[in-house]
């Protein structure tokens, strides 16, 4: 950077500086400029005031400009595989923290979503297995009265046969005195006619 001010030394001063390549006040000759001496250069001033008032300006640049949007490159080909949609002329539209930010909440919304999927499977699921077991009680039940009722007519036919039994028994055993009585009376007779001297 050269000073935007010259002058003229004065003779035989030993002093940094610098070869200037033009005509210093119609001279052909280059001329030698010492651009630390404050008395008639404007560089050290100007390089004070850069270096003081805009170095926190170049700082702040640096950091919130230039490296946000190295950072910002840099986060987009890692979250989106390289890929930004969101780019626009080489530039991002979107801070990291905001993509990242944008992400979290589709995350969070997918996450939702999956869980409301899930809750669902799992109700219509409850809800089928409620519904098997109405209908394997229900099944359970029928077969319970059906149960019930071959039961009640085993035992009605048990009861019938029982009583046809009570009542051949009964007769059989009306049979069996009436057969005895017969018996008795025969022997009777026979021992009757014996005693008269009867035979048949």
């Amino acid at each position: 950077m050269h000073p935007s001010l010259t002058s003229e030394l004065p003779p035989l001063e030993e002093t940094r500086g610098q070869w200037l390549a033009w005509d210093a006040k119609g001279q052909d000759s280059p001329s030698f400029i010492n651009v630390e001496n404050g008395e008639y250069c404007d560089f050290t001033v100007l390089r004070n005031m850069f270096t003081q008032t805009q170095m926190q300006d170049l700082k702040d640049m640096t950091n919130n400009v230039h490296y946000e949007n190295y950072q910002s490159k840099k986060l987009a080909a890692v979250t989106c595989n390289g890929v930004d949609t969101s780019k626009r002329n080489g530039q991002l539209t979107k801070s990291p923290l905001a993509q990242m930010e944008e992400e979290r909440r589709e995350h969070v919304m997918k996450m939702k979503k999956m869980e409301a999927e899930m809750e669902q499977v799992f109700e219509l699921k409850v809800k089928e297995k409620k519904q098997k077991l109405k209908d394997s009680e229900a099944e359970l039940e029928r077969r319970h009265e059906q149960m019930k009722r071959n039961l009640e007519a085993q035992y009605k036919e048990l009861e019938e046969k029982r009583r046809v039994f009570e009542e051949e028994k009964v007769n059989w055993e009306a049979q069996q005195r009436i057969l005895e009585q017969q018996k008795l009376d025969a022997s009777k007779t026979m021992e009757k006619n014996k005693k008269k001297g009867k035979i048949f």
